[in-house]
């Protein structure tokens, strides 16, 4: 019984552990050039991340299952349309399978940014994606500035206070 209880305590603080990184958004900074891509968007233009050099790139993988991606997108969709006119890009990857899902989930959110869907995996591999949201911030320069992991209270202010710091370089 004593061992039952043991394991069942041992379940349940991983458990807690796994939902509290769920729950809290990580960020790092970083400093090392974009891996380039080139994919077809949702609305069937062939996007290359390269292209987008000179602008600042929010690129966000993200999948319609997933609850704190249905927060952020909104957002993100607020931030594209505050800051494309002075040089800010919002590429959002998603990764289900079911291209009808993400169109239906993109249309219903009114999302004004490019979409694109990579039920291969071929971006999502290419920058390592271990977790729903993951979005890398990419400078002018094509360098990854910042990685963030989750969407919490805090995303907000820290997203704007680093899109703004980059768009001024």
């Amino acid at each position: 019984m004593k061992q039952i209880n043991k394991m069942s305590t041992i379940f349940l603080l991983v458990s807690l552990i796994l939902i509290g990184e769920v729950g809290f958004a990580k960020t790092r900074i970083a400093s090392e050039n974009a891996a380039d891509f080139t994919i077809k968007s949702l609305a069937g233009k062939n996007i290359k991340l390269s292209e987008h050099r000179g602008r600042v790139v929010i690129l966000n993988f993200w999948a319609t299952w997933c609850a704190p991606c249905k927060e952020e997108l909104p957002f993100f969709n607020h931030l594209y349309g505050k800051y494309k006119d002075v040089g800010l890009e919002v590429l959002g990857v998603n990764i289900d399978k079911n291209a009808s899902e993400v169109r239906q989930m993109s249309e219903s959110l009114k999302l004004a940014f490019a979409i694109l869907p990579d039920p291969t995996g071929k971006v999502s591999n290419l920058y390592k994606i271990r977790s729903m949201p993951t979005t890398y911030v990419i400078g002018k320069d094509g360098m990854v500035r910042h990685i963030h992991w989750g969407f919490g209270p805090e995303e907000p202010a820290r997203y704007e206070k680093e899109i703004r710091a980059l768009l001024k370089e």
